[in-house]
């Protein structure tokens, strides 16, 4: 079965594993992909924190950095 991930810029990316990180958060994870770019993802139903008065929300994917998910050899400098 293939997981779609979506990132904290609400893209969505597919053939990529959960890092497995030192200590683990609470609100977020990371994923990387084939060619080792690693991506922020919010979890689903994620806790609040107390001086939290909602959850988090997507950021717009036109607010990524440049060249944000292009593999680095396929960049444009």
């Amino acid at each position: 079965m293939l997981v779609v991930y979506k990132d904290v810029f609400g893209i969505d990316h597919d053939d990529c594993h959960i890092v497995q990180t030192r200590h683990e958060f609470n609100r977020i994870f990371i994923i990387e992909n084939e060619v080792g770019s690693r991506f922020t993802c919010i979890k689903k139903d994620a806790p609040l924190e107390k001086k939290m008065s909602g959850h988090w929300k997507y950021a717009k994917a036109s607010d990524a950095p440049k060249n944000y998910a292009v593999p680095y050899k396929a960049q444009k400098r």
